[in-house]
């Protein structure tokens, strides 16, 4: 009996031990014993925010990894690509960088994959939101680790929306076009005074080839295969309408502009979308969670609120456009094992939250997620990036500036909405 009671006490107090361990390596005191932990050191990363958007998560890093810290860099997206190439070149590359994903089927080939025991294809699709797998290479190795999001939503001006006793945002598109008709208001020259939707052209639009993907991408036009061609405005097989869904998608929004039809409710002579919203004179605008603070700036005192991006019907999936933000590790780093320790606590749930605290935005955790759906302006955030759909983008820039073209091809009537597909194609095809 004796023997028993000595075996229970030995059984408890190991028990007492391994919890005590691993409270101490998860909180630091035994950092050596930290998963892919590489014992202290430097690095170097690359982000698009001023460092101040981190609080004092680096801080807290290097109290965890004790002898690592973090150098960072603020960078400008315009020069970003040619800065990370450069670097590589000369030798010079950073640890860690905050990757935009319209680069990655552009520049993946210069990722490291993420050691296993940092981080496997199973986490990501169960940790995180749909597209974070958009950052898988062919054999599922994870090539980058999900950090924020820029989606597509709409704002909406609710003084305007209750001038014309409208009471709830549109869930659909058909929706927008007969609410746009309603609010629009013109001088008798014909001139847009009030506009009810920024849609139609691209020159005066922010965020207009966005828009213009996302419904792509809900009309089931996928633009682009994973292997690099481009089906965009291709017959999608058993479709049976007489338009393509990428006809239908620029007939569709082109119409907005078209001061030949009833529902038109924008012109080029109007001033940035964005600005017009936040002066007060746009009911609609389709924007980034981005441009709440922006607009915020511009006039504190507009009334407006967020909903999410409409859909097709109230029965459809829903999807949205965007850009999303991960934490990738070059090949040419030289400290990859910390910069990846690095990554996974940046994404961990509780350091997520706390960043996306700092902008203003969500974290793509699924387990942070449900913590914005008491608030009015996180939740919608928090749906739309669930609702990401990515696309295999081969340039961004380049692809900006073909949509932008071809929106404007269709609004300014150069040819039939085929041949304006057709001549996107084309510029997708030419070497530049």
């Amino acid at each position: 009996m004796q023997t028993t009671n000595y075996l229970q006490v030995g059984v408890i107090v190991g028990a007492i031990v391994l919890v005590t361990i691993a409270i101490m390596i998860l909180t630091g005191f035994l950092p050596g014993l930290r998963q892919g932990f590489s014992g202290g050191g430097t690095v170097v990363m690359w982000g698009f925010d001023a460092e101040d958007s981190f609080g004092d998560v680096f801080h807290k890093f290097g109290q965890v990894y004790r002898g690592s810290m973090v150098k960072y860099l603020k960078k400008s997206p315009i020069n970003f690509e040619n800065e990370l190439l450069n670097a590589i070149a000369r030798g010079d590359s950073p640890d860690l960088i905050i990757f935009p994903s319209d680069l990655f089927i552009k520049h993946k080939d210069i990722l490291a994959a993420a050691p296993a025991i940092t981080m496997t294809e199973r986490e990501i699709s169960q940790q995180f939101v749909d597209a974070a797998k958009t950052f898988l290479s062919a054999k599922n190795e994870v090539l980058g680790m999900p950090f924020y999001a820029e989606t597509l939503q709409l704002y909406f001006n609710k003084d305007i929306f209750t001038e014309n006793f409208v009471t709830l945002p549109p869930e659909t598109w058909d929706e927008v076009l007969s609410l746009s008709g309603k609010i629009t208001r013109k001088d008798d020259s014909g001139n847009i005074l009030i506009s009810g939707a920024a849609l139609g052209r691209a020159v005066n639009i922010k965020n207009a080839a966005t828009i213009l993907t996302a419904l792509l991408l809900q009309s089931g036009d996928p633009i682009f295969k994973p292997n690099g061609e481009i089906v965009l405005g291709d017959l999608p097989a058993g479709f049976k309408s007489s338009l393509r869904p990428a006809e239908s998608a620029l007939l569709f929004f082109s119409d907005f502009s078209n001061p030949a039809k009833v529902a038109q409710s924008w012109s080029a002579a109007l001033p940035d979308s964005r600005d017009m919203f936040a002066a007060g004179k746009l009911a609609m605008y389709f924007g980034s969670n981005r441009d709440f603070d922006i607009i915020k700036t511009q006039n504190p005192h507009l009334n407006f609120a967020v909903a999410p991006l409409p859909q097709l019907s109230k029965n459809a999936v829903s999807i949205t456009s965007g850009v999303l933000y991960n934490l990738v590790v070059p090949k040419a780093s030289k400290n990859q094992t910390l910069a990846w320790t690095l990554a996974k606590y940046l994404t961990s749930r509780d350091i997520s939250a706390e960043y996306a605290k700092t902008k203003n935005d969500v974290s793509l955790r699924r387990d942070v997620l449900p913590v914005y759906s008491g608030d009015s302006v996180k939740s919608v955030f928090a749906k739309s990036a669930l609702a990401l759909r990515l696309w295999p983008n081969p340039d961004p820039a380049k692809s900006e500036t073909i949509f932008r073209a071809l929106i404007e091809d269709v609004a300014l009537g150069r040819g039939t909405i085929r041949e304006s597909i057709d001549r996107a194609k084309a510029r997708f095809n030419q070497k530049i």
